[in-house]
């Protein structure tokens, strides 16, 4: 999702990515989910008091508008709604969830659901890689630790 994200972001002016959706939702709850779209978005701070003054202020705000939304890692229970807002949104939008949930895509009628299989140690080992150290693959002291850590 990031990598889609970081192709197709500079064609869009309102965009918001939110990672770890289900543990965001869990340990700071909807009010901070719609901060930090609508901040994201608008490109300024936003403090909502309620749950329903956000979802009044995502309809003024983003009703009609193209924008990019991408929510990683949503679980069975979305706490933006976004799949009962999504048509706000104007032409050209796209939203792009991460789920594990197989069901989920098919419950709330995706335009498209792509699956991915998960990545070998060696994938993993190379993606912790480029994140931490910034290269394909971790130098020799780091070796053991990284293979550690991919592999959890």
């Amino acid at each position: 999702a990031k990598a889609i994200y970081n192709q197709i972001h500079g064609t869009f002016t309102k965009k918001s990515f939110i990672e770890d959706i289900a543990e965001v939702s869990q340990t700071r709850g909807l009010v901070h989910l719609q901060e930090q779209l609508l901040s994201d978005v608008l490109k300024t701070k936003v403090k909502i008091s309620s749950a329903e003054m956000g979802r009044s202020m995502i309809w003024e705000r983003l009703y009609g508008k193209r924008v990019l939304v991408v929510l990683d890692d949503v679980k069975k229970y979305d706490p933006l709604d976004l799949w009962e807002i999504s048509p706000w949104f104007g032409e050209g939008s796209v939203m792009i969830i991460t789920t594990r949930d197989e069901d989920l895509p098919r419950l709330h009628h995706a335009d498209s659901v792509f699956e991915i299989n998960l990545m070998n140690s060696n994938e993993s080992l190379e993606l912790l890689s480029w994140h931490a150290f910034r290269e394909a693959k971790p130098k020799e002291q780091y070796q053991f630790f990284a293979k550690k850590v991919a592999s959890y």
